[in-house]
């Protein structure tokens, strides 16, 4: 069995794989770290191959040595074209091994809808292109609220209407129609570069986007944990 740990900023996400199929997932808040470690100790067996990839100083209790611990040096089946490695989120770096393994010797972008807005080029010759960054819907709401004076914070929400009639309704539609136009910019930009780009989409903002683009994109909430996985059966 192999065990996927990727440790955020906000959440724990643990997954069980038999080979390349997902068997189970499990979701904790990063506060929860002693269910996570009972979760550990209940259901991690010796023999089991671990991958962790942690972007915090959480402690988890593993008693285990098959563990590969995602870092800038970590073999990899693509290669990475970033002037600076180091600093490369995790979560990009495991979006773009898994779009290269779901659509490989073909330009893939992957479109990860999260705390942050991330975009992510993979080549069909397998190099890491870099790609953008930008904030995601819940910081755009709180930036809002947080350096105006009378601006609430407002939850985010589906829409009915054309436009914004009250304040409420005009935050709603500038957050989540500017997200719209900004990942329709960057398609337009990729796809005029890439002739026969293939684009994915993913992170926990996903079901407020996706049927946008429904006919267009792949949408895959697990991309993550897949590119893990990936990384994991790469350096077995």
């Amino acid at each position: 069995m192999n065990i996927i740990i990727d440790q955020g900023n906000t959440a724990i996400k643990l997954a069980q794989f038999e080979g390349e199929k997902i068997i189970e997932k499990f979701y904790f808040k990063r506060s929860d770290i002693i269910l996570v470690n009972h979760w550990i100790k209940t259901n991690v067996k010796k023999t089991d191959r671990i991958i962790i990839s942690s972007v915090t100083n959480d402690r988890l209790e593993i008693d285990n040595e098959n563990i590969v611990y995602l870092t800038a040096e970590t073999p990899l089946p693509i290669v990475l074209g970033y002037d600076t490695p180091e600093t490369l989120g995790k979560d990009r770096i495991a979006n773009a091994v898994a779009i290269w393994a779901l659509n490989e010797h073909k330009d893939s972008l992957c479109i990860d809808l999260g705390t942050c807005i991330k975009y992510d080029l993979v080549s069909r010759d397998g190099v890491y292109l870099g790609g953008n960054i930008s904030p995601g819907m819940e910081m755009r709401y709180k930036a809002l609220a947080h350096f105006t004076d009378k601006l609430p914070l407002v939850n985010p929400q589906p829409y009915r209407t054309k436009y914004g009639v009250d304040t409420t309704t005009s935050i709603v539609h500038g957050v989540q129609e500017a997200i719209k136009h900004e990942i329709n910019g960057f398609i337009t930009r990729y796809t005029n570069e890439f002739i026969d780009l293939t684009i994915f989409m993913t992170g926990g903002d996903l079901n407020y986007f996706d049927k946008v683009y429904k006919n267009s994109i792949f949408a895959n909430s697990d991309l993550t944990v897949v590119g893990l996985n990936e990384i994991l059966i790469y350096n077995a």
